[in-house]
């Protein structure tokens, strides 16, 4: 008996253990300062170097403090990493050093959060296909520029930049390199979201004759939710960038186009131009080219060439494309599951009995009709005197008579290659002409006999 107690024992000190280990592992926090040497990271014995704390994270996420000033111009990541590293100061007089001339390059996510910069000419930051978020909030002001997809000859994934607050002089879309055949395989994302960007320039940087602009082989997304942009230009027309997708800028919640505004116009995939106004946010699909997504606020609808847009993915055409929203409540998206020979009806993932199961009629799939309008949200009625079924929905009202090969959609005859009848004194009609009447996909699951209706 006391072994089993030790052992029991044991194991929950074991689980506490792993568990604390965990949360420790989740929320590492380390704290570097100048000078500092042999110590551990904490705040009482920090470290004297980020590079220190990189290594102590081992490629987790975690939090790194600067106590006061520090100089990272030598700085060099010791290794790649997976996790978020968010780099924040410690006190508000903490601040990141740069000497002129001093790069840094990222080789992981990297987060700048509540911190100011004292930075010296030509200095830059040089994420290599990862994300880079700046937050350095107020006071902060990054006077130099940023090459956003990679430093040297070398190619990239994809490349991620997000701007929530603070100053950044020059965002430069492409790194430098001296060959086009270096760049990002896939997506280029710029998102802007609060603060202010001096300058967005569709050009790599370049400092020799010789330097060239780099590729992108997916879209260029530039999405400006909030804050302030001077200036989106092609800077450097010798190294303008090459967009082999769609290039996509986006100014969402009435955000104001730049009076300094240029791009290159000439794009395989096409230039999209989207201006919406508050209300909501459209923002590309990752590798589509003229896909977007839309997404209202509570209460709104898109309007988009004078049609109201529900949220999801829209197909728009090159060009300039304004959104504008109005009142509206949005309708939930349906997805109906009836398996052949089973009482059961799943709605949305919530299952319910039927009468009488879903079957194979002349080789058409039949539905309980009364099941599938209501769970469409239609109206149903039935006129004993004629055998007619009339429903409506949103505008459009359909009625079936049994026996008859017709459907009518708003007074519309169309074709049913098997009527409506009566099995076990319930109306069975063809599960796709109804779902389609109300503008419904029906999708066939032939290894399990399930017809899928979704709205």
């Amino acid at each position: 008996m006391t072994k089993k107690i030790l052992s029991a024992m044991l194991a929950v000190i074991m689980v506490v253990s792993m568990c604390a280990f965990t949360a420790f592992a989740d929320d590492a926090v380390y704290y570097v300062e100048a000078g500092a040497s042999a110590g551990d990271g904490s705040k009482d014995e920090p470290f004297g170097t980020v590079e220190e704390a990189i290594t102590a994270l081992a490629g987790a996420a975690g939090t790194v403090k600067i106590i006061g000033e520090l100089d990272m111009s030598t700085f060099k990541a010791p290794a790649k990493w997976a996790g978020m590293i968010t780099i924040t100061g410690n006190n508000k007089d903490s601040a990141i050093v740069l000497a002129d001339g001093r790069g840094i390059v990222f080789e992981g996510p990297i987060t700048f959060k509540d911190i100011k910069f004292n930075l010296g000419k030509n200095t830059h930051f040089n994420p290599q296909g990862t994300l880079l978020v700046m937050d350095g909030g107020e006071g902060s002001d990054f006077t130099s520029f940023m090459h956003l997809c990679m430093y040297g000859s070398q190619v990239v994934d994809k490349a991620d930049y997000i701007h929530n607050s603070g100053n950044v002089h020059t965002l430069y879309s492409g790194g430098y390199c001296n060959s086009l055949a270096n760049g990002v395989m896939g997506d280029s994302n710029i998102t802007i979201n609060g603060g202010r960007v001096g300058t967005v320039s569709l050009s790599a940087d370049s400092y020799k004759e010789d330097m060239t602009g780099i590729s992108i082989g997916g879209n260029y997304n530039l999405v400006i939710n909030g804050g302030e942009v001077d200036q989106i230009a092609v800077t450097r027309p010798k190294t303008v960038i090459e967009i082999m997708g769609a290039l996509n800028i986006v100014f969402n919640n009435g955000t104001q186009i730049p009076e300094k505004f240029g791009y290159p116009e000439t794009v395989p995939g096409g230039v999209f131009i989207i201006k919406s106004a508050e209300g909501g946010m459209v923002t590309p699909v990752a590798d589509e080219i003229g896909v977007f997504e839309v997404k209202a606020n509570k209460g709104k609808i898109a309007v988009i060439n004078g049609e109201q847009v529900l949220n999801g993915k829209v197909t728009l055409e090159a060009g300039e494309t304004e959104v504008t929203w109005v009142d509206g409540q949005q309708e939930e998206p349906i997805e109906i599951k009836l398996t052949i020979d089973s009482k059961e009806i799943v709605k949305n993932g919530e299952k319910s009995e039927l009468d009488v199961p879903a079957q194979i009629v002349e080789g058409r799939t039949l539905v309980p009709l009364r099941a599938i309008f209501e769970a469409l949200g239609a109206s149903v009625e039935w006129n004993g005197e004629t055998s007619t079924v009339t429903s409506e929905k949103d505008g459009t009202a359909v009625k079936l008579t049994i026996g008859e090969n017709k459907i009518y959609v708003n007074g519309e005859a169309k074709e049913l290659d098997v009527p409506a009848q009566i099995i076990e004194s319930r109306t069975m009609v063809p599960a796709r002409a109804v779902a389609e009447a109300y503008g419904c996909a029906v999708e066939w699951d032939a290894d399990t006999r399930t017809v899928i209706i979704k709205k």
